[in-house]
């Protein structure tokens, strides 16, 4: 997500990220804090989908993770540990019950790519698939 009081770009990993926490939890922005992964926000998801477990963050997000696609909400499973943890039998079988679910648009994403796995009910049938490229903000230098 965006953090404006960090100037941090949408889809771009955090400087503060260490790999395994966030290196300024304490002083975060309320951003942050207010912030939850759908692991959080569903209770049904099990233990092993857990971003530090899994690999993977799974997120309601505002827009897509490309630029091409229009603006819209939508549910991103992003690799935070590799593609690899994409290949792990939790996360195929979570973004499987999402897809499942078709209320939303249902992306896969990680550093270097994007790709629509379900258009949800309002996207046009055309299918999405390209490089994943932060969206600057207009509050943002540069």
């Amino acid at each position: 997500m965006e953090i404006e009081a960090l100037a941090k770009p949408a889809g771009i990993l955090c400087r503060h990220n260490t790999g395994t926490a966030c290196g300024i939890y304490l002083e975060r922005p309320e951003a942050c804090a207010r912030w939850h992964c759908l692991w959080r926000k569903i209770g049904a998801l099990p233990d092993e989908l857990r971003p530090d477990r899994s690999g993977v963050v799974f997120s309601l997000e505002s827009r897509p993770p490309i630029a091409e696609a229009p603006d819209e909400a939508c549910i991103v499973g992003r690799a935070v540990d590799g593609v690899h943890a994409f290949d792990r039998w939790e996360v195929a079988e979570a973004f499987a019950m999402f897809v499942r679910e078709g209320s939303l648009p249902v992306w896969k994403a990680s550093d270097r790519d994007a790709t629509m796995l379900n258009r949800g009910p309002k996207t046009p049938a055309r299918r999405h698939r390209g490089r994943a490229v932060p969206r600057r903000s207009p509050n943002l230098p540069g």
